[in-house]
């Protein structure tokens, strides 16, 4: 996690993600790179109440923009202290997901980190938070942020699985986490029996195979009931303060991902804590 890309409008929620990523960048030995993104839709509109204003010089307008978030930055920079790790600036147009997953290839970014307010209600239905989308599409490992989280603090890592032997590279994500962090990984198991058709005793079974097989060290082993899985995995988390969840996903898109959806997306639109995924690769 030598480079690791911020995307950050300035609220106080994008600033402590950025504050976070800077104490992963100094374990690591990394730099962040704070990406501040103009989406020039903003830029026009037909005067009308509520349309976004009309620049008559749209360039003259983001060289403005981008003069104005280089003084947040520096405010930024000057508040938390750049100390050993490289902090810089990036000023981009374009649209918000398209132009972060851009930039991340451009810059070989190695990690994202992003804050999030979640989504609630027919706006999750039909748009879900842009937390959502950066963890399907992201070809790089995401880390999203719901309130401040200190990486000294981090000790345990859970992680939630359906017995998947197929996660090598997620795995081996989350191996690099806890040895950065000097956590406890918690792997989880919802049994959702009857519907599963496996008792808890098997459940336990299986996750002893599981973790053989990821060879897994300083872990547990959990089973929990539940029919929601997305519930059960927050119940789990509430109970452990301070812990993060790392989860992979597949990365569904279009009529797959509407009908499919994904308990990783629902985790991180719904915590209150840190949420690390990892876009599976299909086989």
């Amino acid at each position: 996690m030598k480079t690791i890309l911020v995307p950050c409008d300035f609220s106080t929620a994008a600033i402590q993600a950025v504050e976070f990523a800077q104490e992963i960048a100094q374990a690591s030995r990394g730099q962040v790179k704070v990406l501040h993104i103009i989406e020039t839709r903003y830029l026009y509109g037909n005067g009308m109440a509520g349309q976004p204003y009309l620049f008559a010089d749209t360039s003259l307008a983001v060289d403005e923009l981008i003069k104005d978030a280089q003084k947040e930055f520096e405010k930024i920079k000057l508040a938390l202290g750049e100390g050993r790790v490289p902090i810089n600036f990036l000023a981009e147009t374009g649209s918000l997901i398209e132009t972060v997953l851009d930039v991340a290839v451009r810059e070989n970014a190695d990690l994202i980190v992003m804050s999030s307010t979640g989504a609630h209600g027919l706006r999750e239905f039909f748009i879900g938070s842009n937390s959502e989308r950066f963890v399907r599409r992201a070809p790089i490992p995401v880390f999203v942020t719901h309130q401040m989280q200190h990486v000294k603090d981090i000790r345990d890592i859970i992680v939630p699985t359906s017995l998947d032997l197929t996660e090598n590279e997620f795995l081996t994500q989350v191996k690099t986490l806890q040895a950065r962090f000097d956590a406890i990984l918690h792997v989880l198991y919802v049994n959702d029996y009857p519907m599963s058709l496996m008792h808890d005793e098997e459940a336990t079974a299986s996750l002893r195979n599981y973790a053989k097989f990821y060879k897994l060290q300083r872990y547990t082993l959990n089973v929990r009931r539940g029919p929601n899985l997305e519930k059960a995995i927050l119940d789990f988390a509430s109970k452990m303060p301070g812990s993060i969840i790392a989860m992979s996903t597949h990365g569904l898109k279009g009529c797959e991902h509407l009908l499919k959806g994904s308990v990783a997306e629902d985790v991180v639109n719904h915590t209150t804590g840190t949420v690390f995924t990892y876009v599976n690769p299909q086989n």
